[in-house]
């Protein structure tokens, strides 16, 4: 019939986007495949802890990066109060003790506290048992 596409034409359409198409998918896998997979991943380890002794005020703390990518602690809040964090950084698999200074407990802190480690890879929630 006349204005049909001959079969030799169809064919090289047909080629092209085939090629095409696995070119584009070799480029997600050249590319972005190996990045999109690296992600640091915190775990705490234990149950963290805040010592309310008058003037020995601390945070313990252990961590472990689960994740593929390293990451960095910058900080730690408690109960609204910032902790700053020296230079921890932590490599996949590793995992760290973090004790840090605290500059005061609050008298409403019983048993526990609720805080959050703030890390490069995220923000991870947790409870802070109180000891007096």
């Amino acid at each position: 019939m006349r204005g049909d596409l001959s079969a030799p034409v169809l064919a090289i359409i047909v080629t092209i986007g085939i090629i095409a198409a696995g070119l584009i998918l070799l480029a997600w896998f050249w590319w972005f495949a190996p990045t999109a997979g690296k992600t640091g991943a915190l775990q705490i380890l234990g149950q963290p802890a805040v010592f309310c002794q008058t003037g020995n005020e601390r945070v313990v703390i252990s961590v472990k990066n689960a994740g593929t990518e390293e990451i960095k602690v910058t900080e730690i809040i408690i109960g609204g109060i910032q902790v700053d964090i020296q230079d921890v950084t932590l490599k996949p698999g590793d995992s760290k003790d973090i004790s840090e200074p605290l500059d005061s407990c609050q008298p409403d802190w019983k048993y526990s506290v609720d805080g959050v480690v703030v890390t490069t890879a995220g923000t991870y929630a947790t409870s802070f048992t109180v000891i007096k």
